[in-house]
């Protein structure tokens, strides 16, 4: 198993995995499996040693946090480079979890037992404005703030 982890947001870790996938695969290694652990913080200012240079590690990097939506981004651009372990390191919750394995549904060949996609869970909601929000399109017309 070859891979990346820590240190860098999911886009640098993934941009150097790409790389490691296409020289590992170049090389003639074809039993190769490849992984993925970057932080869920965003890092694109982070240099030589990644997030532990920036000014706010370790006591306020929480700005910085990833959203699910980013991590769905994340688990599909992984996949679709062949690599078959995509998890996370330092700052990763459950929903960011959760968003990997949700955006992996079908090639996982597995439902989660509580699906947010569709936020079913929603339609009980006290509030009617929150309700009209629970919906498939409404979720795929999202646009984070970040």
């Amino acid at each position: 198993v070859v891979g990346f982890i820590c240190h860098f947001d999911h886009f640098r870790c993934l941009e150097a995995t790409k790389k490691m996938v296409i020289a590992v695969k170049a090389a003639g290694y074809d039993k190769v499996e490849f992984m993925i652990q970057p932080l869920a913080y965003m890092t694109p200012d982070a240099c030589v040693q990644g997030f532990i240079d920036l000014p706010e590690f370790p006591f306020a990097l929480e700005p910085r946090i990833c959203t699910r939506f980013e991590m769905q981004r994340y688990a599909r651009e992984s996949w679709e480079a062949g690599i078959r372990f995509i998890g996370g390191c330092c700052g990763f919750e459950p929903n960011h979890i959760r968003a990997v394995s949700e955006e992996l549904v079908k090639e996982r060949d597995c439902e989660p037992e509580f699906p947010i996609r569709g936020w079913k869970f929603l339609e009980k909601h006290t509030n009617p404005w929150v309700r009209a929000r629970a919906t498939n399109e409404s979720l795929d017309h999202l646009n984070p703030g970040t």
